[in-house]
């Protein structure tokens, strides 16, 4: 009996940390998935934010609008308006289109009437009798005509439209250099201040001359 009570004071501590051991065991693979849940978890959310906050990093240089002026030139130089348009100054469109169709319709209208009457002078200049297609350009209702006279005519009317003609191509060359000449220009100067800040600021400075004190006043201009 006394062995056995000598003995079993030191079998419980060594039962007691054979449990101890074990417990220890198995709780640490259970906090280390936690640990590891938990990091995953944490993760997760700061890449959502990162991500997010991102797209709001964009440079603000980006979002302005700058034309480029080589394309408003080949824009322009395609077609009358389409620098205007690519410049965004929608508001001279109609004035490039109201140009575009005025000197078209002028130059179809002169073309058209300076055939006519080439072709009319002509045929009343020969002396082929079928050839007669003066009488079109004739009043209605006109029975007898001087031939000398209506042959002045005809050559008067045959100049004036060719040269309304003329003009209407030049005008038509001088639409089209001008729209390609403010393409470039507007775009050249699309984020110039043109806002109206002129001032004048007197700026009084002391200035020695020989020994004696002066004030100068010089004047600045800002614009």
């Amino acid at each position: 009996m006394i062995l056995r009570h000598t003995i079993l004071p030191y079998r419980l501590p060594a039962r007691l940390l054979v449990c101890l051991l074990l417990l220890a065991g198995w709780l640490l693979p259970v906090t280390q998935a936690t640990a590891s849940d938990s990091l995953r978890l944490s993760t997760q959310p700061l890449k959502q934010v990162v991500r997010t906050d991102t797209l709001y990093q964009i440079p603000l240089d980006t979002l302005v609008y700058k034309p480029d002026p080589t394309k408003a030139i080949w824009y322009s130089a395609l077609f009358p308006g389409l620098g205007q348009l690519y410049n965004r100054r929608y508001w001279k469109l109609p004035i490039v289109a109201a140009g575009v169709v005025g000197l078209s319709y002028a130059i179809g209208w002169n073309s058209k009437y300076y055939v006519a009457y080439t072709n009319a002078y002509r045929d009343i200049s020969d002396t082929n009798p079928q050839t007669n297609s003066y009488l079109d350009l004739l009043p209605p209702g006109t029975t007898s005509f001087n031939p000398s006279q209506l042959t002045t005519i005809l050559k008067n009317r045959q100049q004036k439209y060719r040269r309304s003609r003329d003009l209407s191509y030049i005008g038509a060359v001088g639409l089209y250099l001008i729209c390609i000449l403010d393409a470039y220009v507007d775009a050249e100067l699309y984020d110039f201040d043109v806002s109206p800040d002129l001032s004048l600021t007197p700026l009084p400075t002391p200035q020695g001359f020989g020994g004696a004190k002066a004030v100068e006043l010089s004047l600045s201009f800002r614009f």
